[in-house]
This record gives C-alpha cells, structure tokens and sequence, in this order.
C-alpha cells in the first residue's frame, strides 16, 4: 500500500469514526474539565465573567483604566485580531486567518489570568499558549499531514507569548480550522486523524481533547476509548459564545491535570531529552522518559519504575490504547541496571463491573499463571507477573480505580452501559466500561521481527504455543488473541537459540479445563482472527481458534517478510490475495479466508506461493498447520460439503508436507449451521490439537538443525 493509499484508508476511517463514534451537542461536556472542588469551580466562573467583561468593553471601543498587573496595551492588541474574527460570519475565503485570530483569543485568556494570578490569586495551575507555527508538520509526525494550530501548558509565570511546540509530544491539544461552518465534519475528520499521534507520543496521556474551528463557531471535543464528545457550538460573533469559549481557557488552567486527561502516576521525567541510560542489549534509548508508579493489589505496596524504551504505543484512536514499556526500579539516583529491566504493561481493557471482581481481569488470570507455574515450573518461558493492579487516582479526598465511570463520576454525570440490542440507538453515556491496568512483568522479549531468519521464527513460534497449551491444560486459561504482537522473543545471549514468550493476555478467558471452550465471543486482532471468531458463529470457541491464528500469522510473516532485507513493499503487498485479510468488513474478511483455507490447490497457488521466494521451512511449515487444521477426514476444508486432503491428516513425521488433494468448488455457501467444517471440528479438537502438536515437534527439530 502506497502512502496515498493509506492516507486515503485513514482519512475514511477518520470519516467513519465521525459519522459513528461522534455524538454531538454535549452540553454537560464543559463539567468534564471543571476544577476538582466547589470553590475552585467558584473562582472559575469569577474569572470567566471577569475576563468575558474586559473583552467586551474593549471590544466596544472602551478604554481600560491602568490596574495593577493588567497589560492594557496587550489586551487590545490581541483584542483587535478577536475583533476581525467576529466578523467572518458562516464563511471567509481561507481558513489561514482564523490561526490568528484564535491564538490571539488564548493569549488574551492568558494575560488575564496572569494579571489575576499577579493579584493574590493562587488557583491558576498552568497558562495555556498557542504556538508560534502554525499549519505547520511536528517534527515527531509519522506523515506528512499538518496541523493547524496546536496549544500547550506553561507555568504561570511564562510570558504570554506564542510558544516554541514542534511535536505532539510536548501538546496539550490541536485546534483543526476550517474556513466555513459547513465543514465541521471534515474538521472533526482531521482533528481525530491527527489526535491520534498525542496518544502514541504521550504514554501519559488516558484521553485528549482538540478544538474545531469552523469559521466563527468553535467546538469543544472530548475523544475517549470507544466515543468522542463534541460540545454545543460556540458562536464568536456573539458574546455568549465568546464567554463560553473564555470558560473553557479558563477551566483548563485551573483543573487538575487528570481531567486533561493526563495521567498522574505516570509522570515525565524533567530533562530527559537527552537521556543515556546505558545496558546491554537495550536497543534504542527513548529520548523521553517517564517514571510510573506501580501498585500490586496483593502487597498493597506501589514500586515506582523509570522507562528506558517503549515496545508499543497507542496508535487509534479507539480501543485499549495499550502501551508497553522496558523499563528498571527507580533508584532516583539515575544510575539504573539493565540487570533487573522488567516489561510494564498499560490498557484500558473492557470491563465488567464491579472491575476488581470481573473475572476476565488479566491481572487476575496472569496471577494463576504464576501461582501454578511457581509449584511446577515448565521447560517454556512464560509471562511472570511481578506487580499488578489497576490504576487508582486520588479524587476528592479518596483513592479510586481509573475507569470510564471515574472519569464521568469527575464530572457528575453518570455513565450507562450500552444497549445489548445493537439495533438500538445509543446515548452519548452509553459508553462500555474500561478498566485502567497496569502490569510488570518478566522476561523482557522485543518484537518478534527482530528474528533473524526463517528458523528462529519457527523455534520462537513453537516455543510460544508451547507456552499457549501448558496455560490452557494446566492453568485453565485460553488466550484467544495469538497475533504478531503477542509473540515475543527472548535471548539469553547474543548467540543463543531464541526463545518465544506469549504475552497480553487481555482476551484470555478462564475456561474447564477438560471442556477448554469459551462460549462465541468475537475477540482477537485482525488480520488473524479465525473465520469463526471474525463471523461470531454461533459455536464455541476453542482451541482450534487460536491455532488457526497461529496460521495466519506464520502466513502473514512469510508474505510480508521477517526481516528487515526481505520485507516487502507495501505497494507489492497491495497485490498479493493476503491483503484481503485485513481490507473489508468482517463478513467480507471472513469469506476471503474461507476460500484460502478451504482447499489444497487455493491456499498453495493464492497464499503460500506468495512468501518471499528466500524461505524454504516457512511454505512446508505453513502447509502441515494447514493440513492438520483444514485436512481432517471428518470436517474437511472452510466451505460446505467440501473435501480438501486425500487421506488421513495426521502427521507421521516424514517428509511429506505436500499437498494431497483438490476440491473443485461445489459454489456452497457457509452458514455456521452444524454442516458447516468450523462448526464440526469442535467435535474432533483432540485429534486435530495431538496433529498440531507433531506439527510443532517436527518443525522444531528441522529449524535447529538448520540453526
């Protein structure tokens, strides 16, 4: 895919999020940003009027007395740029002028509140300034897009000045403008493409908020995990609406910083630009740092750890926004080891509630893992929780867990579930429950592209599902969510044979362990998920679901490339049958795997014919997982009626993984009724499961010795 391509892709799935995700006309979204206390909501509303009141005397053409501490001079300087923009009416020839004229609206904001602050006043906690570029590219992009204007916090003491801000990481928020009222979608659009950059390059950061700028109107956006929040237009031709836009500048220079949407167990480290942290094999040193303090739910006691680099960020706008982190104890000293570097683990994971009794708790399920495999310790690397808890943040006087309803509780609004109707229209407070988790843990593992060639993959893969099917049998606990980002590799020297870990356990469900099903639930990540989790088939999930995952990606891996000399363009992989895979709705996914999968002939001339040419193992290994998964004799291939392999599927550990039969195409169509082979295999999972495991064996051994 060229990078028009994916600029296209993402600015519809940007429209998309505005059409579905966006509720509109939030008059209560202001509550979400007022300060903590009654009295500092009091001095709010004093500072508001006074402020809205100057503005418009001056405005009117009224000359100010001199006061102490109040910049008269400055204040009608700004005021003359306002003045024009009162003006531009529904529409103006371009959006350029508009830049202006808000950044002189937030610096008359500022001056106010510095003055008062001057006077006695020591409720103000930050000034909040526009920056000196404008339309402009942060220096920290990943594309080529520019944003319009972009706001930051200073300490009160700062001049009032446009600011030096050249990345995201330093913004409080973007302000996107369009030169008419009659874009505000497309403003919408382009605030959420480009908000989405403050996630990754702020680990600190729980939500955000932008500003459109649609000619005159102004509008307030609150972008949470799973909806955005856009307020009552603000109309700056009228008083009414330059007062409210007044309230907001104000509420968030006095609010704490946790309804800015910032995190405070989680902090920056002052300084830390330049950062040289040291340690073996720690591979890049992220020029900032953080310091996140982490507590453990059974010690009751909370450790404070320092970042050295991050393994992932947030990167959309929905979701978990899960962010992981190598990271060593916080000595203060700033003289950490490598000796003792642990993974931490942060997301907003889907909840039920009570959170702390939801069974699904990740925390809860890795605590098992470590509880049995400490009596028992397995030959595999395995995720070992240290430390794990949710996220608690103090809140008028009391520690509470950080979840979505915390964050609507802040502002005295009470959040509904959705309905489980999906026909139903939503409210903008039916909105899921997430729960804030965090999570330390060891070994530390680096992305499973750092793999080296086609045999470390396969050992790192195998020694990953090794661990996936202890975890289960032993442990009761079905992952659900195998994926390129959930396979990790550990070395225990620069030479050694790598070994696999299997992480994120956020899906995992606590299964029986003799039935080692979970009732259908659509979980996983695209572009792996099996068929039937992507349909949500009315059967249950097993076993089989995450092997058939495991599939795709070792298919996806050998298509794409392993490393970084064989990886394939993405231009070339806009080609190849696999990008249907991940392109589409669901159904539309669904149907393109069934038809891969369903038949010797078609996944040998549509899927493994495409791997890089370079790879010998990863074809023969892909075709065994094929033919134990889809070769079975009593549910043949992914379509109805179908026949896929000659003979018997197992595997008798020759050297035989060629295909042995062909089905023709019968033009059946799948239903998910009890004919349909993904609904019949769950009758024969430990068949299928003992020729996967040969499958695995088989492989190994052939991967080390070409190693």
């Amino acid at each position: 895919m060229s990078e028009t391509e994916r600029d296209k892709d993402e600015e519809k799935y940007a429209k998309h999020l505005v059409q579905n995700y966006t509720h509109r006309n939030i008059g209560e979204l202001l509550d979400f940003a007022k300060p903590a206390t009654t009295a500092g909501q009091k001095a709010a509303e004093l500072k508001t009027d006074f402020i809205s009141d100057l503005m418009e005397r001056i405005l009117a053409g009224e000359k100010l007395a001199t006061k102490r501490g109040l910049d008269s001079r400055l204040l009608v300087q700004f005021a003359r740029k306002i003045g024009k923009w009162t003006k531009v009416g529904s529409s103006l020839k371009s959006e350029k002028p508009l830049y202006e004229y808000f950044s002189n609206f937030a610096l008359f904001v500022a001056q106010c509140l510095k003055s008062k602050t001057a006077s006695k006043n020591s409720d103000i906690a930050r000034l909040i300034l526009p920056a000196e570029r404008t339309d402009y590219k942060p220096d920290d992009s990943n594309d080529s897009r520019r944003i319009d204007v972009g706001l930051a916090m200073h300490g009160i003491n700062a001049s009032v000045k446009c600011v030096s801000l050249n990345s995201y990481a330093d913004m409080l928020c973007i302000a996107e403008a369009k030169k008419s009222r009659a874009l505000d979608k497309d403003a919408l659009a382009q605030l959420f493409l480009y908000s989405v950059n403050i996630y990754m390059r702020q680990p600190n950061r729980r939500y955000v908020w932008g500003l459109t700028i649609c000619a005159d109107e102004v509008y307030a956006c609150l972008m949470l995990n799973d909806g955005f929040f856009v307020s009552p237009a603000m109309r700056i031709s009228e008083p009414a609406g330059r007062k409210m836009l007044i309230s907001w500048l104000v509420q968030w220079s006095m609010c704490p910083e946790d309804r800015l949407g910032y995190d405070p167990t989680m902090c920056r480290v002052p300084n830390s630009d330049d950062a040289d942290v040291g340690g073996s094999n720690s591979g890049k040193v992220d020029d900032k740092r953080y310091t996140i303090d982490c507590y453990d739910d059974k010690s009751q006691e909370t450790t404070t750890y320092i970042t050295k680099r991050t393994i992932m960020s947030a990167d959309d706008m929905l979701g978990r926004h899960t962010r992981c982190f190598v990271a060593t104890r916080h000595s203060g000293s700033g003289t950490e080891s490598s000796a003792n570097e642990v993974v931490i683990k942060d997301a907003w994971s889907p909840a039920k509630h009570p959170p702390l009794e939801d069974p699904r708790d990740e925390i809860k399920l890795l605590r098992k893992i470590h509880d049995t495999f400490e009596q028992d310790t397995p030959d595999h690397i395995y995720p070992n929780m240290l430390v794990g808890s949710h996220v608690r943040l103090d809140q008028k006087d009391k520690s509470v867990i950080d979840t979505t309803d915390a964050i609507f509780n802040a502002a005295g609004v009470d959040r509904i579930d959705p309905p489980s109707d999906p026909g139903t229209t939503s409210a903008w407070k039916h909105q899921p429950l997430r729960a804030h988790r965090r999570i330390v843990m060891s070994p530390v593992g680096h992305s499973i592209k750092t793999v080296q060639n086609e045999a470390e993959l396969i050992i790192v893969l195998v020694e990953a599902m090794n661990c996936y099917s202890s975890v289960l049998s032993q442990c009761g606990v079905l992952h659900r969510d195998i994926s390129t980002n959930n396979i990790l590799v550990v070395r225990d020297g620069k030479d050694t044979i790598p070994r696999g870990l299997l992480i994120d356990f956020d899906f995992a469900v606590n299964v029986d362990t003799h039935e080692r099903s979970a009732r259908p639930e659509r979980s996983g990540t695209m572009p792996f998920m099996s068929i039937a989790n992507i349909l949500n088939l009315d059967t249950p999930r097993t076993a089989l679901d995450d092997w058939e995952s495991l599939l795709y990606v070792v298919c996806w891996l050998a298509t794409v490339g392993i490393t970084s000399s064989h990886r394939v363009p993405d231009a070339e992989l806009g080609k190849k049958p696999i990008k249907y895979w991940r392109i589409g709705s669901p159904e539309e996914i669904a149907e393109a795997k069934r038809n891969h999968m369903d038949s010797a002939r078609i996944f040998q001339s549509n899927i493994v014919e495409k791997f890089c040419a370079q790879y010998k193992l990863l074809p023969r290994f892909a075709i065994a997982l094929h033919k134990a998964l889809f070769g079975n004799s009593n549910c043949p291939g992914a379509l109805l009626g179908l026949k896929v392999y000659g003979g018997d599927s197992s595997d008798d550990d020759d050297d035989d993984d060629s295909f042995n039969g062909d089905s023709g195409d019968s033009g059946n169509k799948p239903t998910g009724g009890p004919n349909d082979p993904l609904v019949k295999r769950n009758a024969h999972v430990d068949e299928i499961l003992a020729n996967l495991e040969k499958v695995l064996g088989k492989f190994k051994r052939k991967a080390i010795t070409v190693l």
